[in-house]
């Protein structure tokens, strides 16, 4: 019985156990953000962008003065739907009326 083993080079071990940190985080995220927020709801950027009928880079200044908060994960970000909703009531006026 011929043995079917390939030498891995050293890089190839470095790049695997990279793609694994990577992966791991990446569970560590979605496991952090699951964990005590499981019954929340979570919108991405784009949907809350044209949820709101502004610009990405319009949700981004809100970030920058913490008109809100969100969660970072890698190559997404995600706003909690409770948070954006405290952040709409927080800017409501009410309609101006005079009775005469």
């Amino acid at each position: 019985m011929a043995d079917n083993f390939q030498a891995i080079s050293g890089d190839e071990i470095a790049r695997i156990f990279h793609a694994l940190d990577r992966l791991d985080d990446g569970i560590r995220d979605i496991d952090e953000l699951c964990g005590d927020y499981n019954h929340g709801r979570y919108i991405t950027d784009r949907q809350l962008g044209d949820i709101l009928n502004v610009s990405r880079r319009t949700l981004a200044n809100y970030r920058a003065k913490g008109e809100f908060g969100y969660y970072d994960l890698p190559g997404k970000i995600l706003y909690d739907e409770k948070e954006i909703e405290q952040f709409l009531q927080r800017h409501y006026l009410p309609p101006f009326r005079t009775d005469d």
